[in-house]
């Protein structure tokens, strides 16, 4: 992936106002830290510092060095990535890095928006929890979601949910529900994986694009009943403290509290669905200018501007300064960013491995996708 330095400050406007977006894992394969490390010693020194705080969570045994795949030698990252968890954990650490990045460089967020696993990075960048705690809760969501969820999977339609609910029926598919909204004409199911196929397959037959997304367990579903406890009695023990950004859950649908119990409210994720384009109003609604997508690629900024009429949106971390195959800017991209390669929803770009293909991708009509 080239690396190009870029200021995101530029892209702003004098009283703009940022809502960070962080998305689920895996969105858009290698992330380009070298290029966010570009942007100036302070954003260097961010990422170095937010990669090492990550690998102080990770077990001592079994991990790379995310230094070592994400900044010094990027093409170590496709053979490293095939170790469950490694891929998870750089989707985890990319969107802190970008976080700690923008701030470097002078672009601050006054309100977050996660997206099923980002909640856990959103609430890293609110203060609510430590970078190597956050870590450590991405470790163990990571081992309860592939043993608890084992022989399913999500799909991505280019449908609502009303439209999702109907290729369910028509496939006779009871098993599989809406797990994700994440935008008006963007919805993901999950469900096990015979019924999850007859409901793409409904989807097609209807004439609706439906692909099934590179994520190998059930998320968002009620027969997750149970692991959300299992990772919550993981987790607990991690101390919380107050939160220093105003963060929307599209899962709770409103901005967290203090008195929140925000493990509680992570482990909710697995079994509650997301409805990310109400998060996404409310936060617009309360004074946001700029959505700024704090991780790779740009799929939530997609997200944003589906569901938010005119919604200006910024993406640091996106692969090439163009749009598709046009070389125009993307509609509603705030000026000087780069925009991505286009891909199908839910299909890897070129640069992303096989096994962790992107759960949060665009396509080629600027379609926001993506789950956990």
């Amino acid at each position: 992936m080239p690396s190009t330095a870029f200021d995101p400050a530029r892209a702003l406007k004098p009283g703009d106002i940022c809502a960070f977006l962080f998305p689920g894992t895996g969105s858009t394969g290698v992330p380009d830290l070298p290029a966010l490390a570009a942007a100036g010693p302070g954003a260097a020194r961010a990422v170095a510092d937010v990669l090492d705080a990550v690998q102080e969570g990770l077990p001592a045994a079994g991990w790379p060095s995310l230094r070592a795949i994400l900044l010094e030698d990027p093409t170590r990252y496709r053979a490293a990535s095939r170790t469950p968890g490694v891929a998870q954990l750089c989707s985890y650490a990319a969107s802190v890095a970008v976080d700690r990045a923008l701030r470097a460089c002078g672009v601050h967020p006054r309100y977050a928006v996660g997206q099923s696993f980002g909640e856990i990075a959103a609430l890293v960048s609110a203060g609510a929890f430590g970078i190597a705690d956050g870590a450590r809760m991405a470790v163990a969501a990571v081992g309860v979601l592939t043993s608890r969820g084992r022989g399913g999977g999500m799909a991505l339609l280019e449908t609502g949910e009303d439209g999702a609910r109907a290729c369910i029926k028509s496939a006779a598919a009871p098993e599989v529900v809406v797990a994700c909204l994440n935008a008006p004409s963007v919805t993901i199911v999950s469900g096990p994986d015979g019924p999850l196929e007859a409901v793409v397959d409904a989807a097609h037959g209807a004439g609706i694009r439906a692909v099934r997304l590179a994520v190998p367990y059930l998320s968002h579903h009620p027969a997750m009943a149970g692991a959300d406890d299992e990772w919550y009695a993981m987790i607990r023990h991690l101390p919380q403290r107050p939160l220093e950004l105003e963060v929307h859950s599209p899962v709770r649908g409103r901005a967290y509290r203090d008195g929140d119990d925000l493990h509680r409210a992570m482990a909710d994720c697995i079994v509650k669905p997301v409805r990310l384009p109400g998060a996404l109003r409310a936060v617009r609604a309360a004074g946001a200018t700029v959505f700024t997508e704090a991780g790779p690629g740009d799929a939530l900024c997609q997200c944003a501007r589906l569901s938010v009429p005119g919604a200006r949106t910024l993406a640091p971390l996106r692969d090439r300064p163009r749009h598709g195959r046009t070389g125009k800017a993307a509609p509603g991209v705030a000026p000087g960013t780069p925009a991505p390669e286009t891909a199908a929803p839910g299909t890897a770009p070129p640069d992303a491995p096989p096994d962790t293909a992107p759960d949060t991708a665009p396509d080629t009509a600027g379609r926001g996708g993506g789950e956990r």
